[in-house]
């Protein structure tokens, strides 16, 4: 059997080699780096830096008529450690399968990213520069914080500077599937140096859906007074996300402005003291970067976040500013250094820079994160 199987296996792979219109091609990142956070569970905290490593496999096979037949496999891993991310999935970051028709669109099927994450990440601080950027808590997904499981996803084809798309994620429960099911869409418009997109996610049961999302207080915005520092499971009932952005590119510069509004549905904790509640994140960005060399790019940026827990009227505010300069020491090999301001404001009362530490929270009202690291593309 295992025999058949590696004589099969050689035998397609000859076949794919001796037909051009097939390829295949492994592919990758590889991300470490230093941290240091200022005040982190009340003391400073340096460490390696966790980011986005990852490897994959794509390939396409040209059915003719511009059709072609495609696919995806891949896997997000700590560097420093070895596991992998996304809940300990072998293709966590990505798994599909599909058509693609020059004409028509692409349809794929598997574990994919929704239309938020694929049209207004690009235009945030945290979808460009780095994941340390997130608006508080990445309550908006727009750091890819979660995937689609059992979706679907159509894409069109661009077609006068528009392009649309539609994604649609089959619950895994018996019966209709709408407990656990998700739908998205998304438009964007590209012209010359301008571009904008607006984009819809709608999530029932994410805790469990979408399970690799921060469901956990001391990685979410602040509910209630304490609950930035309480460790407590959060299950709401559904996640609608929302927004639009926009960028344009003036020569050496390129300005971008993103907005997007979270709503978590029947939110409650008795841990913490939060009864059912419906809770509102609003999120305003805006960044630019310059190219001051062919080699050498600076950028910069600001978001301002507000909250609203409809049951308590806690309001809690965010504001949060970003450096960075990255310097390409070839086209593979990129060295970056980087840092996050977080302020707590209104009713919250504590700051924290997603993934600045395993201690979470900072004491006081402000946290600051700076890192030094390296990517390098294969």
């Amino acid at each position: 059997m295992n025999t058949w199987l590696m004589g099969a296996g050689l035998a397609i792979a000859c076949m794919g080699a001796a037909q051009a219109e097939s390829t295949t091609t492994l592919y990758g990142l590889l991300y470490t780096g230093l941290r240091h956070v200022n005040d982190s569970g009340g003391n400073s905290v340096t460490g390696l830096a966790t980011g986005p490593s990852r490897w994959g496999i794509k390939g396409t096979e040209s059915l003719g008529n511009g059709r072609s037949a495609l696919f995806v496999l891949e896997s997000g891993f700590d560097l420093s450690s070895g596991s992998s991310f996304q809940g300990r999935r072998l293709f966590g970051r990505q798994a599909f399968v599909g058509v693609s028709d020059a004409a028509v669109g692409r349809l794929t099927a598997g574990r994919q990213y929704d239309m938020v994450a694929d049209f207004l990440a690009p235009y945030a601080a945290t979808g460009k520069w780095n994941g340390y950027m997130a608006h508080i808590g990445d309550n908006d997904n727009l750091n890819y914080q979660f995937r689609l499981n059992n979706s679907i996803k159509y894409v069109s084809p661009e077609i006068a500077g528009f392009q649309a798309g539609a994604v649609y994620a089959m619950g895994e429960s018996a019966g209709s599937g709408k407990p656990n099911s998700a739908s998205s869409a998304g438009l964007r418009y590209r012209q010359g140096g301008f571009s904008a997109a607006a984009g819809y996610l709608r999530v029932n049961n994410p805790a469990t859906s979408v399970s690799e999302g921060n469901w956990n207080t001391i990685l979410f915005p602040a509910v209630t007074p304490t609950s930035a520092m309480t460790p407590a499971a959060l299950r709401p009932d559904a996640m609608t996300t929302y927004g639009i952005g926009a960028d344009y590119q003036a020569d050496k510069l390129k300005y971008a402005v993103v907005y997007t509004q979270t709503r978590f549905d029947a939110l409650a904790s008795t841990a913490i003291g939060l009864p059912v509640s419906d809770v509102r994140f609003r999120n305003l960005e805006a960044n630019v970067s310059f190219d001051a060399t062919r080699n050498w790019m600076l950028g910069a940026g600001y978001a301002y976040t507000t909250g609203d827990v409809a049951a308590t009227r806690f309001r809690p505010k965010y504001h949060q500013v970003h450096l960075m300069t990255n310097y390409s020491l070839s086209k593979r090999t990129i060295l970056q250094l980087a840092t996050t301001h977080q302020r707590a404001a209104g009713d919250a009362r504590n700051a924290y820079v997603l993934y600045s530490s395993d201690s979470g929270a900072s004491q006081g009202k402000s946290q600051t994160a700076l890192l030094a690291g390296m990517f390098h593309f294969f």
